[in-house]
């Protein structure tokens, strides 16, 4: 499963997104999209909506959770005015985690 994030600009006049973004877009969803769930973040000034896709690699997840946007747009017009800044997989830098992630204790130590 990967996670896909979509980073919106919200429009000129500063309109939250919509509380029921998350229900939308599973609602969007196609049994060829493999949505498995989404988690909205919509604190400014980037909103993020995580769209998370059993999917098998990068592009194929990132061009799936951007045709889902675009499938939202089309059911409300008014999220036209937000503009899709990326469709992404965040990538973790290793040596940000920490060495209890990098080398988690298995008990075999």
């Amino acid at each position: 499963m990967l996670l896909v994030h979509l980073t919106l600009d919200p429009p000129p006049g500063g309109e939250p997104l919509p509380p029921d973004i998350g229900c939308l877009i599973r609602a969007c969803a196609t049994r060829e999209d493999r949505l498995e769930h989404v988690a909205v973040h919509a604190a400014a000034p980037w909103p993020v909506v995580g769209v998370f896709l059993c999917r098998a690699d990068l592009m194929s997840a990132e061009a799936a959770a951007e045709r889902l946007w675009w499938r939202a747009v089309a059911r409300r017009p008014r999220l036209a005015a937000w503009r899709l800044r990326r469709a992404e997989v965040p990538l973790l830098r290793p040596e940000l985690l920490g060495p209890e992630v990098l080398r988690p204790d298995d008990g075999h130590t």
